[in-house]
């Protein structure tokens, strides 16, 4: 008798096993684990891990998806909830926004192995559905934030959120240092580039909206 085909489902909780056993391998190791450690962590063939994923990349960007999902569920709301005042609207959203990251996980470290890594071997409709993802949920927050503080011209909030990532990924990487860099960041002189990365993301942050929300507005 042959084997029963699995529920979709059933399908959806094995998938969900797989990238919470990749979550936590890379979480403990720092780096991507190979697709049959994967399979071990996950209690499973290795070969069953290539029926819901065909390369390790697409794992990891599935981790991504899922990140970016998170964080944009959390983002509509915070637009939502930004004050009216035009002059108060910088400071509040980068106070909410720096929160918001420091909940983000395992976001800013897999985002900054995409382009390098993650995409050079992920599957064209994978990387599709990444991407149609991010810019989807960018336009439609951008949206809702011109529709809230009256930021025009159209496509001005989609442009401000884009720089917004941009600036965060961008600092993230700029201040994220291996072990052995940091150690040396000790030496005399170099104290200037031990910055904290969740005191000067809110600081970059309100100092690029102030520029489409001065604090002198009414």
């Amino acid at each position: 008798m042959g084997r029963q085909a699995l529920t979709d489902d059933a399908r959806e909780a094995r998938r969900q096993e797989l990238l919470a056993a990749a979550r936590q391998l890379y979480r403990a190791r720092g780096t991507l684990p190979p697709v049959a450690d994967i399979a071990v962590a996950a209690g499973l063939a290795k070969g069953t891990v290539y029926l819901y994923f065909r390369t390790k990349e697409e794992i990891f960007v599935a981790l991504l998806e899922d990140a970016f999902g998170r964080l944009f569920a959390q983002l509509l709301p915070a637009l939502a909830a930004l004050p009216r005042k035009k002059s108060a609207i910088a400071r509040s959203f980068a106070q909410t926004y720096a929160a918001m990251v420091a909940d983000s996980g395992d976001l800013l470290p897999l985002a900054a192995l995409a382009n390098g890594v993650l995409e050079q071997n992920l599957p064209v409709e994978p990387m599709r559905r990444f991407k149609a993802g991010l810019a989807q949920g960018l336009a439609h927050a951008g949206q809702q934030l011109e529709a809230h503080t009256g930021l025009h011209p159209a496509g001005a909030g989609e442009s401000l959120l884009l720089q917004t990532y941009a600036l965060t990924l961008g600092l993230w990487q700029a201040l994220s240092y291996p072990t052995g860099v940091r150690a040396l960041l000790t030496d005399a002189g170099l104290d200037g580039l031990t910055r904290d990365f969740s005191a000067e993301l809110p600081l970059a942050v309100e100092r690029l909206w102030l520029g489409y929300f001065p604090a002198a507005a009414s």
